[in-house]
């Protein structure tokens, strides 16, 4: 048997709301990244393009940004299970922001070493 001080304490109203919050912003970001997967497909348009491992890399890249706000909700939320409130919203914002972060950093290194092409060949 567990006593009553071994359980977490349930979260506080106004931590609920910020982590309510929270979660409807990280939902809403994972609808807006799907919305990268139409620009990704449609670049295997021209010939040649499955093979080009920087235009595939995008498109999984992509694909991973709807997949990064579902595990920062469910981490978040699964942190919050556990009595630590906020890592919980901590972990909820910060898995998305990684992989905004990341693609921000692909389209830098597209800019500057590729002059914006997604085939640096050319």
């Amino acid at each position: 048997m567990t006593s009553p001080a071994d359980q977490a304490a349930p979260p506080r109203r106004p931590a609920l709301v910020w982590l309510l919050l929270a979660s409807v912003v990280v939902a809403g970001f994972s609808l807006v990244t799907t919305g990268l997967w139409i620009p990704a497909v449609m670049m295997f348009d021209a010939p040649g393009s499955t093979q080009s491992v920087p235009t595939v890399a995008f498109a999984l890249y992509s694909a991973a940004g709807p997949l990064a706000g579902l595990a920062g909700i469910v981490t978040g939320w699964v942190r919050i299970a556990q009595g630590r409130r906020f890592s919980g919203l901590k972990w909820m914002i910060v898995l998305p922001i990684v992989w905004l972060v990341g693609l921000l950093g692909w389209f830098a290194v597209l800019a500057a070493f590729c002059g914006g092409q997604f085939d640096c060949r050319v």
